[in-house]
């Protein structure tokens, strides 16, 4: 891409070569420290008993995925690339999981060591989203103490640890931040080929994805050459063109497995529109609650400041509330940046967050940004962070090439921020952990007596590795409380799989080898080992069934159990992802050969 956007006096007159000896010791040192904090965050699931599938709210990784990641060990062993199998609902393409091939290594492995290398699995996503966001925030000028705070406040940002359970958001926190360096090297320094890669790898996650990504270089492109060019905008559409192309180009790198997953999504219940919706589109104008403006607050402070798990008070639930942390300094941060920007940065970077804040606003443009198909947060929380953080890291770079800081912004943010912890509602005193917001009215406290010594001593360099080291801390602190909540055990898994019901696997083997004709089997009671009713049995025990739980169940499979009185048209919204089957249909069973 030759045509690329030229340097101007906003970027780093020094290129940074990857192999050379300061470029390869600055990588090596920044994965030193995320692999370090990560193990401090994971201890309990890397030295002591606890595997990463959780028994609480978070069970979808135990009843979901799991069963998902050891049917395709099994497939792949003994059938090969992923393509039909009886042993989802009552028959179903695999076409839709192929993305796993990539995003989720541990499929590779035999099925007995999955639960114990999903924490390995998750760590190494950590490191490469962390190395990317460095490598992106050096790309944008920034220094080596700016680019690790904002490497390690990402990697351990809310998203990424939410990714521990819901194993497809730690997907997104790569997949995206890949996508941000690759536009960013195709318009700073002319080099497309990555653009295309992380489409590619984007698109395997699922075919929604792409959309997503369509969305987030739809803004930032624009926004960066806007930043770099102001109004001179003959460059825009050529070169809006020309990224265009080159995402087209991604997709068509990954179209044998994008058309077969849109084949599936659209067929599903859930995407094929043919059912209900569980979220009610909003009016215009609408409003949310009081509890959600509180918890959307509450969240950029700590993910679980408003309770844990399934002890969460906020609203909604845990994993489709807001997950807006990344990290307390960040919220100190952000404001510096209009304090010091240029007019035409301030006015594209308000832009910026304000398409982000009017979602939150109202839940009209929320659902809008899902297609009217929900009105969660997830990756629309993700893409709040990667903004957060990337404005928040130029003006830690600014403060480290000792630039003076404004003071007055300082005190006002802080004050602000301490405002809002301890705003004196009668909601806001149910919502929130007593503990844990005075736990961050200290970290803030530290971080703004830290940021203001360092300007008024001109010791900003020394004063920046004390906020790296405090930063750390803090991560260990909260993002431990996010991810230690109640899981399966090390000590509970049998010598099979992670569901407590070796009888079953016996059974299954034993049916096996005496029946060689088609069969499937009606198991009448739950094997997983969470409160939550596992329907996967089928997946993890490898016998036919009829049940299972999935986001794209075939909307052929539950038209025929609407059909046959299994599953009732009031509860089709919620059993055509969480589908009986047969169970408790004797005649039923019998005609689809149970």
């Amino acid at each position: 891409m030759s045509s690329g956007v030229e340097r101007t006096g906003s970027e780093p007159r020094k290129r940074v070569a990857f192999f050379s000896s300061h470029g390869f010791a600055a990588y090596l040192l920044a994965a030193f420290a995320l692999v370090l904090v990560g193990l401090l965050v994971f201890r309990n699931f890397v030295f002591a008993d606890k595997v990463l599938l959780y028994t609480d709210m978070g069970a979808d990784s135990l009843n979901d995925s799991y069963p998902c990641f050891v049917h395709l060990s099994d497939y792949l062993r003994n059938v090969g690339f992923p393509s039909w199998s009886f042993s989802v609902g009552m028959g179903q393409s695999l076409s839709y999981l192929t993305g796993n091939l990539i995003w989720e290594p541990v499929v590779w492995l035999p099925k007995t060591f999955i639960a114990h290398a999903l924490v390995f699995q998750h760590l190494v996503k950590i490191l490469i989203g962390g190395l990317l966001f460095f490598r992106f925030l050096q790309i944008r000028g920034t220094d080596f103490r700016a680019s690790l705070l904002g490497a390690l406040l990402l990697s351990f940002s809310s998203s990424m640890c939410m990714g521990s359970c819901w194993f497809s958001s730690a997907d997104e926190v790569v997949a995206f931040t890949f996508l941000l360096l690759g536009a960013e090297l195709a318009l700073s320094r002319g080099r497309w080929i990555y653009l295309p890669v992380a489409v590619a790898l984007i698109g395997l996650i699922t075919v929604f994805h792409l959309y997503l990504a369509a969305l987030l270089l739809s803004v930032y492109v624009p926004a960066r050459l806007l930043e770099l060019y102001g109004r001179r905008s003959v460059r825009l559409v050529p070169v809006c063109l020309q990224l265009a192309g080159l995402a087209c180009l991604g997709l068509g790198l990954v179209a044998f497995v994008t058309f077969s997953g849109a084949d599936a999504v659209l067929n599903s219940a859930r995407g094929s529109g043919k059912i209900g919706n569980s979220w009610p589109v909003p009016h215009f104008s609408q409003l949310e609650s009081t509890t959600h403006y509180l918890t959307a607050v509450l969240r950029f402070f700590s993910n679980d400041l408003a309770g844990s798990g399934n002890n969460f008070r906020g609203w909604e639930n845990y994993f489709e509330a807001p997950t807006n942390y990344a990290g307390l300094v960040s919220l100190l941060l952000l404001p510096q940046f209009f304090s010091s920007a240029s007019r035409r940065e301030r006015v594209v970077a308000g832009v910026v967050l304000g398409l982000l804040v009017v979602p939150c606003v109202f839940p009209w443009f929320r659902s809008l940004f899902w297609l009217f198909e929900g009105g969660y947060y997830r990756t629309l929380s993700l893409f709040t962070v990667l903004a957060v953080l990337t404005l928040s890291m130029l003006a830690f770079f600014r403060y480290t090439e000792r630039k003076r800081i404004n003071l007055t912004t300082l005190g006002a943010t802080l004050f602000v921020l301490l405002a809002l912890l301890y705003l004196p509602i009668e909601q806001m005193r149910f919502l929130i952990d007593p503990h844990l917001r005075d736990t961050a009215a200290i970290f803030l406290l530290s971080y703004a007596a830290l940021l203001a010594s360092g300007d008024l001593l001109k010791r900003q360099g020394p004063v920046a590795w004390c906020i790296l080291v405090l930063t750390a801390a803090e991560l260990v602190y909260f993002d431990g409380m996010t991810v230690n909540r109640p899981t399966v055990l090390k000590s509970e898994l049998t010598g099979t799989v992670a569901y407590h019901d070796d009888g079953t696997a016996q059974a299954v083997l034993a049916l096996q080898a005496q029946e060689s004709s088609f069969f499937r089997i009606t198991k009448t009671w739950s094997s997983g080992p969470s409160t939550n009713l596992s329907l996967n049995d089928a997946m993890v025990f490898g016998y036919f069934g009829t049940s299972s739980y999935s986001s794209f169940n075939s909307f052929n499979y539950i038209n025929f159990l609407t059909t046959v009185g299994a599953i009732t048209p009031a509860n089709i919204v919620t059993e055509a992802q969480w589908s009986p089957g047969l169970v408790g249909h004797p005649l039923l069973s019998t005609f689809a050969c149970e």
